[in-house]
């Protein structure tokens, strides 16, 4: 049975920045605040993940945008969804990831991905991921979102992650580094902003700034 490493894939593997930009250009170019356009969006989407009955992603979206335009008083977000679906269609690997990615392939290793993401949606990544992941566990297939605990743990049953050598590997702290603490799973943290640390709760892991830095480990 091969050693497994799972990832995590918005802000670890795909850089979903552009879905940010977007957001505080559409509003910039209407005459509103990008700045809070920006937070109205990331906060609606977590409220929905986290506060609501599970919704499958892309309809979270459109509820999303539609929020937008509640409290940006205006009628132009609701408009934008199938460029928000393009968008994130076209999310691309970070420079580090591919690289890194076959390295790890050469060496060995079940390539695993753990995304709050849809079939629909990881199909295009797994494109843009030159198919070197083995498989992948969604937030679809779970009916919850990360950090939801019964994910990771259906993910472990999925994967036979108590059956190998397992490491999972994400920027996502909050989403990934706690309920992988709290499953006694080999951990590293991928810190991409350049926080000085990490919280002790959470250790023992491994930091790193890319994932380049993995094949050396």
């Amino acid at each position: 049975m091969r050693d497994s490493l799972t990832f995590d894939c918005y802000g670890t593997l795909l850089d979903t920045s552009p879905l940010y930009d977007f957001i505080g250009n559409v509003a910039q170019n209407h005459g509103l605040s990008s700045q809070k356009a920006i937070y109205v969006f990331s906060s609606y989407e977590d409220r929905l993940m986290y506060g609501h009955d599970f919704m499958p992603y892309e309809k979270l979206l459109k509820e999303v945008l539609a929020y937008c335009d509640m409290e940006m008083n205006s009628d132009i977000f609701a408009k934008k969804y199938d460029d928000v679906i393009k968008i994130h269609r076209d999310f691309k690997p970070f420079p580090d990831v591919l690289p890194a990615l076959r390295q790890l392939k050469q060496k060995g290793y079940e390539l695993l991905v753990l995304s709050n993401s849809t079939h629909a949606f990881m199909k295009w990544h797994m494109e843009k991921l030159e198919n070197l992941l083995d498989d992948s566990f969604v937030a679809e297939d779970a009916k919850c979102y990360k950090p939801t605990l019964s994910f990771f743990q259906q993910a472990e049953e999925k994967f036979l992650i108590k059956e190998k050598k397992h490491c999972h590997i994400a920027k996502g702290y909050w989403w990934d580094m706690v309920p992988a603490k709290k499953l006694g799973w080999n951990k590293i943290w991928v810190n991409r902003t350049g926080l000085l640390q990490g919280r002790e709760s959470e250790q023992p892991y491994i930091t790193v700034s890319d994932l380049l830095e993995l094949p050396q480990l």
